[in-house]
């Protein structure tokens, strides 16, 4: 966190971390004092191209450092009815992270069904010519948990 001036001064300007939900994605973000959340989560799906914010925020706000997460606030109803693809692509980014860390409580077979509907969005389609070990790595690969 850096600080500019005097406590009074209006040059004051902080900056802030946020991890997006791909999590080798961060965002650098500069505000000031008189800054809500609200700006710093419309800055951040400005930078995204994000046009519905209603189910996003910025989640974990630490006053030191100034560190926080960008996420899902509630999955919708019908991701269908989302106007946006890149809204829906940062759902599936939120399910997948709630999958890889266990937060998200469902039993074997939804689970199964979710890992798999994962792997064909990341993966594509199931093609016989590709080696079945060349698969087995691309599959390791994009469920490596941190």
């Amino acid at each position: 966190m850096l600080k500019f001036g005097s406590k009074h001064d209006s040059n004051i300007i902080y900056k802030c971390t946020v991890r997006l939900l791909e999590d080798t994605e961060v965002l650098e973000c500069e505000y000031k004092p008189h800054h809500k959340g609200k700006y710093l989560l419309e800055y951040v799906c400005q930078q995204l191209n994000l046009v519905e914010q209603d189910y996003l925020a910025l989640v974990g706000l630490r006053q030191v450092g100034l560190q926080t997460v960008f996420g899902v606030k509630f999955y919708p109803p019908d991701p269908f009815s989302l106007k946006e693809e890149i809204t829906r692509y940062q759902i599936f980014l939120q399910l997948k992270r709630d999958l890889l860390h266990g937060r998200l409580y469902c039993g074997t077979n939804e689970a199964s069904m979710l890992a798999a509907l994962i792997l064909q969005a990341e993966l594509g389609d199931y093609d016989p010519e590709i080696p079945r070990g060349t698969l087995r790595v691309r599959i390791e690969d994009s469920f490596e948990a941190d």
